[in-house]
């Protein structure tokens, strides 16, 4: 069976949308979890209780939404204190403890404070690492790989090609051979290839509906039909981008919403909120829903939380809520639609 590794950053509605996943979904799935600074945050003490540590809040979040099952971390982009142990050790410890199965994720930047702590976290829990590397650097793998701190036997390879898929898909048989050739040097404990072919924001789509290829997905199909020595699994970006959300998003934006089909992305792309022309967010959103429930192609998944719930506001029996729904149900259907057509 194919391991499907949704790349996810962590945010509450990506969180909510894995809590609803049905178990054979769940079973199928390793999370990427990208841990910022924003998704790590103290609780802050109450009358009643007191506050609790941002390790322990994100470990909490995890066994709440995604279970004890497997997980994967990076958390490199969170800073280090002084002379203190980069942050993921204590997350570690705290997962440890709840019975939580984390396995750290290391790239090649990755700073020394936050490599150390991987190795004391990959030698205490004996799970192995995860390296995700882009492009650039899986061209280069006989560069940098007799540096590799980990053995390739206890590492899960991620080549993630980001925003990057369709220049990667153009190289043809050149990225053929890279892929055949991954193991020349030993056997890594898994391959996964991984990108995405949404445009941050829906940049260049005007209002209504569109589709956009899945340049990820159709690469994935080609690399795997390939009489490859290993099998090659699937990753992608669940939610709409691969950054963090722009920070120049005035309010009144438009009303936009993703839904994964097997080779497209269905976008329906709205109007601002505000001005002369603008809409209500409570109607773009229900007709956004009914373009969903309409769209003949579409093939709703049995027993999927976030393709009932659209039903259910298309037909008007339920609130549209807001955008962050929005975001549970997209990415909620998307990891759903991958268990089901991947093999």
């Amino acid at each position: 069976m194919i391991r499907y590794v949704p790349i996810l950053r962590w945010k509450r509605g990506e969180r909510i949308a894995l809590r609803h996943l049905t178990p054979q979904a769940r079973a199928r799935t390793t999370p990427l979890l990208l841990l910022g600074s924003e998704q790590f945050k103290v609780k802050a003490a109450t009358k009643a209780h007191a506050a609790v540590p941002a390790p322990q809040v994100f470990v909490n979040d995890m066994l709440s939404d995604w279970g004890n099952g497997t997980f994967y971390l990076d958390a490199s982009s969170l800073p280090t204190q002084g002379a203190q142990p980069h942050p993921i050790a204590a997350i570690a410890s705290a997962a440890r403890a709840a019975g939580a199965t984390m396995i750290p994720v290391v790239h090649l930047g990755a700073n020394h404070s936050y490599v150390s702590a991987v190795t004391a976290i990959r030698n205490f829990d004996g799970r192995g690492v995860c390296l995700r590397i882009d492009m650039q650097e899986l061209f280069s793998v006989a560069n940098w790989l007799p540096q590799w701190p980990f053995a390739i036997g206890e590492t899960d390879l991620i080549v993630d090609f980001g925003e990057n898929v369709a220049s990667a898909a153009a190289l043809g048989t050149a990225l053929d051979g890279v892929f055949t050739g991954l193991n020349t040097s030993g056997v890594w404990r898994s391959i996964t290839v991984a990108g995405t072919s949404m445009p941050p924001n829906f940049t260049g789509y005007t209002a209504g509906q569109h589709h956009i290829a899945r340049i990820e997905a159709q690469l994935w199909s080609r690399l795997s039909a390939l009489p490859l020595p290993y099998q090659l699994d699937f990753g992608d970006f669940a939610s709409v981008t691969t950054g963090v959300t722009p920070t120049n998003i005035a309010w009144g934006y438009p009303i936009n919403v993703k839904y994964t089909l097997p080779n497209h992305f269905l976008i329906f792309r709205g109007v601002r909120t505000t001005g002369p022309s603008g809409v209500d967010m409570d109607i773009q959103l229900r007709g956004h829903a009914r373009g969903i429930a309409g769209y003949s192609p579409r093939h709703p998944i049995a027993g999927a939380w976030s393709d009932h719930a659209i039903d259910q506001i298309a037909v008007g029996n339920a609130d549209t809520k807001g955008l962050e729904h929005w975001v549970q149900l997209s990415v909620n259907r998307h990891i759903e639609l991958m268990h089901a057509v991947l093999p």
